[in-house]
This record gives C-alpha cells, sequence and structure tokens, in this order.
C-alpha cells in the first residue's frame, strides 16, 4: 500500500508539472490531452479512496502545477534582495494556496460520486472550469495560469474571447483535453465519439471564425 501511495504521489506530481509546460513560454498544449484525460481517469477509478485522498491528490495536482509554473515570482523577486525575503513565500506559499482551490474541485467530484464515465465527465470538467472562475475572481483576482493559456500563440482561435469570455472559452478548452478519457473508460464508443466529434467541431469553428475575422473584418 505504501509502494502503491508512493507511485501515485509521483504520478500526480508528474500530471501537475508536465501540464505547466503547456503554458508559455513554451506553449506544449498538445500535452495537456495526456495530463487532463489521465487526471480524470485518475479520480473516476478512484472514488471510494475516502475524501482525505481526494483533497490530497487534487491539492497536490494543484501545487505541482504552480509550483513549476509560477518560478517567474522568485526570479523577479532575486533582483532586488530586500525581496529575498519573499522568495520561500513565491515559491511554497503562493503554489500550496492555489492548490487549495483544485483540492476543493475533487473533493467535491469526490462527494457527488457520480455512478457513470458520462457524467463523471460533465462534472469533472464543469467542477474544473468553476473552480478556474472561482479562483481567478476572488482574493487574488488575478486568472493565475488557465488552462486557456495554453492557446495564447494561437490569436485566430482566442478572438471568441470577445464574444464568450475567458471562463466560458476556458470550460470547452477543459471537456476538449479530457475528452479522449472518454474512449479508454467507456464500453461503448459511440457516445464518445459523439462528444468528442463535438469538441473538435467547436475547436475549429472559433479557429475558423478567428482566421476569417482577422482577415475580413
Amino acid at each position: 500500500m505504501k509502494k502503491k501511495f508512493i507511485s501515485e504521489t509521483l504520478l500526480i506530481i508528474f500530471l501537475g508539472c508536465l501540464t505547466s509546460l503547456s503554458l508559455p513560454p513554451y506553449n506544449f498544449f498538445l500535452l495537456n490531452f495526456f495530463t487532463l484525460s489521465v487526471f480524470f481517469i485518475f479520480l473516476f477509478q478512484r472514488l471510494k479512496q475516502g475524501i482525505r485522498k481526494s483533497f490530497y491528490y487534487g491539492w497536490l495536482f494543484g501545487f505541482s502545477y504552480f509550483l513549476s509554473s509560477l518560478y517567474w515570482l522568485t526570479i523577479s523577486l532575486s533582483f532586488d534582495q530586500s525581496f529575498n525575503f519573499l522568495i520561500p513565500i513565491s515559491l511554497i506559499v503562493i503554489p500550496a494556496f492555489l492548490g487549495l482551490f483544485y483540492a476543493l474541485c475533487t473533493v467535491i467530484f469526490y462527494l457527488y460520486k457520480p455512478k457513470n464515465v458520462l457524467s463523471a465527465f460533465f462534472l469533472f470538467t464543469l467542477l474544473f472550469g468553476l473552480i478556474e472562475f472561482i479562483r481567478g475572481t476572488i482574493l487574488t483576482g488575478f486568472p493565475w495560469n488557465l488552462v486557456i493559456y495554453s492557446f495564447s500563440e494561437i490569436n485566430s482561435f482566442l478572438s471568441i474571447l470577445s464574444i464568450i469570455g475567458t471562463y466560458s472559452l476556458n470550460l470547452i478548452i477543459i471537456s476538449f483535453f479530457s475528452a479522449p478519457a472518454l474512449f479508454i473508460l467507456r464500453k461503448s464508443k459511440k457516445r464518445s465519439v459523439c462528444m468528442y466529434l463535438f469538441t473538435v467541431i467547436a475547436y475549429h469553428f472559433f479557429y475558423i471564425r478567428g482566421i476569417f475575422k482577422k482577415k475580413f473584418l
């Protein structure tokens, strides 16, 4: 059991750190298809492990994600020695605090205990998107490293933000990245294919609209 717990901990840390590579300046957004899908599968298959572990896994994912993506805060504080005392806060405390939002997401996911894959998928993406909205609007007042930032270099795609807003598009993107998990978990592939096609069509609609607006408007 101890070895299993350690291996699961290392997996979550790996997923969180790998997800951070989808953000600028790397923008390896394709990694999110793997990390978010695996994270969803991991949580869904462990709904019976208890609320403490659900909290732990959610917090650990968020902590490792922000620890590896907010490094620039530490660097910015190193230019003036008078701010050196703030480096531990920016390095550990801020990621630890922001990780609590993801812990809240996984705890609620556990409490609802969705009985089938499709309802679990919708609940997971909705909670993830809602938590991203909450942490971007309360307390910090800054949308720290939203998943949508992984598309920051694709301006044509982001033009739809003027219509549906950042957090709505962020929710769609989370669903898009998590959709491959449906192929793995569902025995019936028909609905999984429909769901994935819907997200793909939505993505291309936003992208084509952005190109059209850029060239003709």
